[in-house]
């Protein structure tokens, strides 16, 4: 029998477009609405190396748009 694993922390991902002059953009799709949105909406996400930072949801499409950013803070653990 086949098995598969289930992979923690993974969204897929939509859509990835890049505008000229404005950088990087990603579309997560987010059937349950607002309660999906809400679960990333503060989080940082890495795709193909680049970090994104929630930038808006569309609730007619269920949809969390996400856009490349770069000021960060590092939390540090002692």
């Amino acid at each position: 029998m086949s098995t598969a694993t289930i992979v923690p922390n993974v969204l897929p991902v939509k859509s990835h477009t890049e505008r000229p002059g404005m950088g990087h953009y990603i579309t997560i799709d987010c059937p349950a609405g607002w309660d999906d949105v809400k679960k990333i909406c503060k989080k940082v996400l890495e795709f193909e190396g680049r970090n994104y930072t929630f930038t808006g949801w569309n609730s007619d499409r269920n949809e969390a748009f996400f856009r490349e950013s770069f000021e960060f803070a590092t939390i540090k653990r002692k």
